[in-house]
């Protein structure tokens, strides 16, 4: 078993934003210095949801300070970025994190985001297909090579020379798939790229491996390379580890409460159907909100509780979770402790190996 720090924390407002991002360049120097495999930087843009917002800046800044975790970008949004861009920017964090760096690439849908970026978030799916076959045409071109011509839903242009920097990967930096929905785990595995999930229990949890694995055996991938993707594909759990059961309960009201008013208020102009379609979640009710959260995106207890609920999950065969330990407008006091709980208590009982780049 492995572990990722995700770092995607909520902000009440501009006058914390400051701090708040200190404290999540803090606490991935801590988790990198534990022994964590990665530390994974997500993105969303206008709604408090996540306060750094550009992902591909926020890596660039922890380059320096991370000396052996890998970054794990969970996720891109494709339809929100210009192609040659975004190959510009994975690009350059492939080459500052010395080809650590794994890119999961997803279609996004927040409607807020969307609208706010001059995009329709009902064709992100079109879009993301247009920009990844221009992506992919840029990552193969060489200077030298006949001009690129591209055109998708908002972006047009002609590229005459290469994309600076080249990836330090060859062909490309190292892509994942992110997925929510049942029929894109197998796929997953037949592309034969790492799989990033969530928001699911421990029954969903084995049949999403069960079907990621039996699409990487149809995948043409050496036992080598399914044992990469394998290691890296992560599910993803909203965390509190404190003294005692009861303290982490108390611990996370708070915290889950803030989370469901910044859902609301995000999707209060579109209407809930919008809301379930992007969340999974619906209804002003926070305890049908918590109900609905905690069944399956979060991991909630003491150290020993912890450990048992890792240990249930890693029966089922997941190698890798994504611990999300700061959420909710949390004091950054409250996520230190949780993550020392962690590292002291819990990370021991399992392995603490790092894994290793395969020939990928």
């Amino acid at each position: 078993m492995r572990f990722s720090l995700y770092l995607n924390p909520q902000t009440p407002g501009a006058a914390f934003d400051r701090d708040i991002i200190k404290a999540a360049a803090e606490t991935a120097v801590i988790a990198d210095r534990a022994g964590f495999a990665g530390i994974c930087l997500t993105q969303h843009h206008f709604s408090n949801y996540n306060t750094y917002g550009n992902s591909f800046m926020f890596g660039s800044y922890l380059a320096s300070q991370i000396k052996q975790a890998w970054l794990l970008l969970q996720v891109a949004v494709v339809p929100l970025q210009n192609p040659l861009v975004m190959v510009e920017d994975i690009n350059l964090l492939d080459q500052l994190w010395d080809g650590r760096l794994i890119v999961g690439l997803g279609s996004g849908g927040s409607p807020l985001e969307f609208e706010g970026l001059g995009r329709d978030p009902m064709n992100r799916h079109q879009v993301m297909a247009e920009v990844m076959s221009v992506a992919k045409r840029a990552w193969a071109h060489t200077a030298g090579d006949p001009p690129l011509e591209y055109q998708t839903a908002h972006d047009r242009g002609v590229m005459r020379g290469r994309i600076m920097p080249g990836p330090f990967r060859q062909p490309h930096p190292l892509l994942a798939r992110p997925a929510i929905r049942p029929v894109s785990w197998g796929e997953a595995g037949r592309q034969g790229v790492p799989l990033f999930f969530g928001r699911v229990g421990l029954d969903s949890a084995g049949q999403v491996m069960a079907d990621y694995n039996a699409g990487l055996e149809e995948s043409g991938l050496d036992e080598a390379q399914k044992a990469f993707c394998r290691s890296w594909s992560t599910m993803q759990k909203t965390v509190m580890v404190a003294a005692t059961d009861a303290e982490a309960q108390a611990a996370i009201d708070e915290p889950l409460n803030n989370l469901h008013r910044l859902s609301v208020a995000a999707f209060a102009a579109y209407g809930d159907a919008q809301r379930k379609a992007v969340t999974g979640v619906s209804g002003d009710d926070p305890a049908a909100f918590r109900k609905a959260f905690v069944e399956g995106a979060t991991m909630i207890g003491s150290p020993e509780t912890f450990a048992g609920l890792i240990r249930q999950y890693e029966s089922v065969g997941i190698q890798h979770i994504a611990l999300h330990m700061n959420f909710g407008f949390m004091d950054p006091a409250v996520t230190r402790r949780s993550l020392e709980l962690f590292v002291d208590k819990v990370m021991p009982q399992f392995s603490s190996e790092r894994p290793q780049s395969a020939a990928a």
